[in-house]
C-alpha cells in the first residue's frame, strides 16, 4: 500500500485543504475574517493530521490568525499568506452573534444567503469567485506540486465549487469540520486541466 511518501512524487497538482482548528471563545459568534485565536488543545488530532500530509509541499494560509496558528501547531514555519483564501467577509456582522441580529438585511440574507451580502461584506458567491481566482493563479504558479492550504470552511467549499463547477447553493451543502482534510487534484490533459476530488472532510 502506498504511504504518504508516495505523494512526494508529484505528476499532478495536488491540493491538500485543511480547515483550521476550532476558534476560541463563543462558537455562536460570526468570525468571518476576524483575528480570533485558534483552540490548539486537541494535540492528538493535530498530530494525526500531520502524519497524513506530504513532507514536500508548498504551504499556504489565509493569513488570518487561526489559520497561521494551526500551521504552526502542525510544525510549519515557512508558509505563504494568501489573502484570497480568507473566509467570507461578513462586514458589519463580524464579531456579532446571529441571534442578536435583526432587521431587513438579515431577513434578506437568509432568504438567499448565496447571493445576498451582509452590510459592508461579500456574498457567498463573491467569495467563491475570489477564492477560485486565487486557486487558479496558484495552481499555475505551483504546477505539479503538493499544495497544503490551511484555510476556512467557506474557502474549502469555494474550492470544491471551483473544481466541480458547482453553483453556490450546492457548494454550501458540504460539511467541512475543523482539522479535516479535503483533497483536490488537477490532472493536465493537453491544454486542458481536469479537476479530480480525492476526498472531502476526512
Amino acid at each position: 500500500m502506498c504511504s504518504v511518501d508516495c505523494w512526494n512524487i508529484v505528476t499532478n497538482t495536488h491540493w491538500w485543504w485543511i480547515r483550521h482548528a476550532k476558534s476560541l471563545g463563543d462558537s455562536a459568534i460570526i468570525h468571518g475574517q476576524d483575528d480570533v485565536d485558534a483552540d490548539l488543545s486537541d494535540k492528538r488530532s493535530i498530530g494525526l493530521l500531520k502524519l497524513r500530509l506530504p513532507k514536500e509541499a508548498i504551504w499556504l494560509t489565509s493569513g488570518i490568525k487561526r489559520s497561521n496558528q494551526t500551521a504552526e501547531a502542525i510544525g510549519v514555519k515557512n508558509f505563504i499568506e494568501i489573502p484570497g483564501l480568507m473566509e467570507q467577509d461578513f462586514g458589519d456582522w463580524t464579531g456579532k452573534r446571529w441571534i442578536d441580529l435583526d432587521g431587513d438585511s438579515v431577513r434578506k440574507f437568509w432568504l438567499n444567503f448565496i447571493t445576498e451580502k451582509p452590510p459592508g461584506g461579500e456574498s457567498f458567491i463573491e467569495m467563491v469567485d475570489r477564492v477560485s481566482e486565487a486557486i487558479n493563479t496558484l495552481s499555475r504558479e505551483y504546477e505539479r506540486k503538493n499544495i497544503v492550504a490551511i484555510a476556512h470552511s467557506g474557502t474549502i467549499k469555494a474550492a470544491l465549487a471551483n473544481a466541480l463547477s458547482l453553483f453556490g447553493q450546492s457548494a454550501s451543502s458540504f460539511q467541512i469540520d475543523n482539522l479535516s482534510l479535503t483533497e483536490i487534484e488537477i490532472i493536465p490533459d493537453g491544454g486542458e486541466r481536469i479537476w479530480k476530488v480525492i476526498g472531502v472532510n476526512r
